[in-house]
């Protein structure tokens, strides 16, 4: 029995997929200047005017590409703190750090450096970035105590995921995995201790 036949919304869908998947892929691997129309396209499988078909320009393609890295990260996020029972703040701020380390997170690192010099890309990706932290800022609120002060918990979150994101950078030149863990351990008591606070 043959599979019925895609419609053509659905192969446009799966094509736009397979380049941002791509993208993603040639960015993590090679980094953002080598990233090109060529290397996406030949990862991707689909030829230059497919990729034209759907994305203006290269550009376009990163952009989808960085929205869909905060989308993955924020949907696992959500998974994690869904549960019934509010995880420990342990798990929570292991989870923060699991995450920025993510290789798939390599490719907003290649993004945010190249955008330091690269006027239309950073123009691009500020309402990107803008809701990525709103998001991250969103869930560190849901996931702990309601008493916490809103404001106290997005800089809270905000200042975690900057330490964290340091840390994974220097994390291959220079490794101090005991400074790592007693960070981490840190930084979940510090949770720890808004949450407390709040009940009191």
């Amino acid at each position: 029995m043959t599979a019925p036949r895609r419609t053509q919304a659905e192969r446009k869908g799966a094509t736009i997929a397979k380049l941002v998947d791509a993208t993603i892929e040639a960015i993590e691997e090679v980094g953002y200047h080598r990233a090109s129309i060529g290397e996406i396209c030949t990862r991707a499988g689909v030829s230059k005017g497919g990729l034209f078909r759907h994305f203006d320009s290269r550009l376009d393609v990163v952009v989808a590409a960085a929205q869909e890295v905060g989308r993955r990260h924020m949907a696992n996020f959500r998974d994690l703190t869904t549960t019934e029972d509010r995880l420990p703040p342990i798990d929570l701020v292991r989870y923060a750090r699991a995450a920025i380390r993510h290789e798939t997170n390599v490719v907003w690192f290649e993004l945010l450096v190249a955008a330091r010099t690269e006027p239309e890309l950073r123009e691009r990706l500020h309402p990107v970035a803008r809701a990525l932290i709103d998001d991250v800022e969103q869930a560190a609120i849901d996931a702990l105590d309601p008493d916490v002060p809103p404001d106290l918990t997005r800089l809270v979150a905000t200042s975690l995921i900057h330490m964290f994101d340091g840390e994974s950078i220097f994390r291959n030149t220079y490794p101090r995995p005991d400074l790592e863990e007693e960070r981490l351990e840190n930084a979940a008591r510090l949770v720890e201790m808004l949450s407390r606070q709040a009940v009191t």
